[in-house]
């Protein structure tokens, strides 16, 4: 049985996949990144990175999620302009390939760093040449039910980056480093 290293206090895996985004993950994203166009958040669960979006002036943000509203991604036929989103791991792959056939420009996801090995990961996604940037946070953070409100979180065992893909890029990818060693919580919390 594989090791979940999520803060899930129960040790089973949530359902869909259900781990909110601390805010501070999104802010660093964009920081470096921008996007120009519409956005939208496909698994917005309890809608974090849509709140870090409007924060930091996106006007245009579409969202929803399966276990909120029952719609499903897999199932969207509207292109959009761009995605940011923290899939449910293990819908990934079928998340990024829905999003390169509706996305007019880029699509951001939040997955852990060795996302990036893979045999059929590199048939079918990394040989479109698409991602374009990985930004690699310089410390773990813990992905769990509940977000502070101030963004911070705790860490963990898992290493997580943002994986940007731009459907107009053919290349491999540069890797960078988001450094958010100031948003993790020390052990007194």
């Amino acid at each position: 049985m594989g090791k979940n290293f999520s803060l899930n206090t129960n040790k089973a895996r949530h359902k869909s996949d259900f781990y909110q985004t601390p805010y501070n993950l999104t802010r660093r994203l964009l920081e470096a990144q921008s996007f120009n166009g519409s956005i939208l958040e496909p698994a917005c669960g309890n809608g974090a990175i849509v709140t870090v979006l409007n924060e930091f002036g996106y006007k245009d943000v579409k969202f929803y999620d399966i276990l909120t509203g029952g719609k499903s991604f897999l199932d969207e036929s509207r292109t959009i302009d761009n995605i940011i989103t923290n899939p449910p791991f293990s819908l990934a792959k079928e998340f990024i390939l829905k999003a390169h056939e509706i996305t007019n420009y880029k699509f951001a996801f939040l997955l852990p760093l060795n996302y990036l090995h893979g045999k059929q990961r590199f048939d079918e996604i990394y040989s479109l040449k698409i991602l374009e940037k990985v930004y690699v946070f310089t410390r773990y953070p813990m992905l769990s039910d509940e977000i502070r409100p101030d963004g911070k979180y705790k860490t963990g065992m898992m290493v997580y980056a943002w994986f940007v893909f731009n459907q107009s890029f053919k290349g491999n990818p540069s890797i960078f480093w988001l450094d958010n060693n100031e948003d993790c919580l020390n052990l007194r919390g």
